[in-house]
């Protein structure tokens, strides 16, 4: 679900930006090359060593049609290999892959404004186990849609812009599919599964950029095509799953004396109609529920959550090849409604579910031109949640990593 509005952020707001940081000169093609690949190892507190890699690619082009019209597309390949992640994420070994198109048509009214209408569209594949084909992933994703944009440049010395942006995409999960469903309904899978992760997904976002600080405000809702809301009677009843989510960020990047600072901070809250509910062992039934048991659970508003995010990384010039890096990134969720729980997958009654993640990272960069630079890095990561019952992902662990990331941009 977070992977889905990430995704939609991303394909609203990143052709305005890297337009925005493509001069528009009397050149005809103006290309843009960003790269950066990461290979780690990560060594957890608990499991076994492991590596993995990431890789980002974002390659575009703009052509200039005349004076006043341009056409601007941008192909990004996306790679997330093993790593750590935030708790109730995904798992160590969870790895996805992701193709997305963006076209936009570019006309500028007058100096200061412009409008941009465009198509976007991605495929998304994802893959847990060792053994599974990319195509066969259960979350594998295809989504297209449409594009309109509209900036304002108030101080083209300073990149001075603010771009208001809607979004609308269809989304289809063609492998996707409910395993307590087929178990209710064995006779019947089809029509128990047929399109049930299917969206329609509508954002709008308001994005400032001025003098290396940036900052916006993405408003997001996912509306469910068939995927109904589960009644505190365990039955999904008729209403359909809506979920909301309203994002803010603010940064910049600015260099003083010998040293260069990124930070960057985050709030989202996340909304959803869908409640869950909870079989604590295989054979628990909705008797359980009515007799006050706690063998069967009902959890409303489950997936409900607050989530901030700050990211503070620094780096300390020495030459002009070399740098001495350092960085601290933390991620804390909160839920609204979703009690902890504890070992034995008990809740708690009166304490809601909390996870955090710290990282800290220490680093050696080198230029080895203009275009591109090499990190050589180190970074403890520390989860810690009180919710105790870790038996699918894990919420307390310690980790470890060392790697090598390198840069190629344009």
């Amino acid at each position: 679900m977070k992977k889905l509005i990430l995704s939609a952020f991303i394909a609203a707001s990143l052709a305005g930006r890297l337009c925005a940081a493509v001069a528009e000169d009397s050149k005809i093609f103006t290309p843009f090359f960003d790269m950066t690949m990461t290979e780690a190892a990560y060594l957890p507190s608990e499991g076994n060593i492991f590596s993995g890699g990431n890789m980002n690619t974002q390659v575009g082009l703009l052509s200039k049609i005349s004076t006043k019209d341009s056409i601007f597309g941008l192909y990004n390949f996306n790679y997330s290999g093993a790593g750590f992640a935030p708790q109730d994420s995904k798992q160590f070994t969870d790895r996805s892959m992701a193709h997305s198109f963006n076209i936009e048509y570019r006309r500028s009214l007058g100096e200061k404004f412009r409008i941009r209408p465009g198509i976007a569209f991605s495929h998304d594949y994802s893959r847990s186990g060792a053994n599974e084909a990319w195509k066969n992933g259960l979350y594998n994703m295809n989504t297209s849609g449409l594009q309109l944009a509209g900036d304002y440049m108030f101080d083209m010395d300073k990149n001075g812009i603010v771009s208001l942006t809607y979004l609308a995409k269809a989304v289809k999960f063609p492998n996707y599919t409910d395993l307590l469903r087929e178990f209710m309904d064995p006779a019947n899978t089809a029509a128990a599964n047929g399109g049930l992760q299917d969206q329609t997904l509508k954002q709008v976002s308001l994005r400032s950029n001025w003098n290396n600080f940036f900052g916006g405000l993405t408003y997001t809702q996912q509306d469910y095509k068939n995927q109904k809301v589960v009644a505190n009677t365990g039955i999904y009843g008729d209403t359909k799953q809506k979920d909301k989510t309203t994002a803010m960020d603010f940064g910049f990047h600015h260099k003083l004396w010998i040293f260069e600072i990124y930070p960057m901070a985050s709030y989202t809250m996340h909304r959803s109609n869908q409640n869950f509910m909870r079989y604590k062992f295989l054979g628990a039934t909705s008797t359980n529920l009515l007799d006050g048991s706690s063998d069967v659970s009902f959890i409303a508003k489950n997936y409900d959550y607050n989530e901030t995010t700050l990211s503070i990384p620094v780096d300390l010039n020495i030459t002009g090849k070399w740098a001495v890096g350092g960085a601290m990134n933390i991620t804390s969720r909160a839920y609204t409604d979703r009690a902890k729980r504890d070992e034995n997958n008990n809740y708690i009654t009166g304490t809601k579910q909390k996870n955090l993640m710290s990282t800290l990272t220490g680093s050696i960069r080198k230029r080895i031109n203009d275009v591109a630079m090499v990190r050589l890095f180190y970074a403890l990561t520390v989860a810690t949640s009180n919710n105790k019952f870790e038996k699918y992902m894990p919420g307390n662990y310690t980790g470890n990593t060392f790697g090598l990331t390198y840069q190629l941009s344009y």
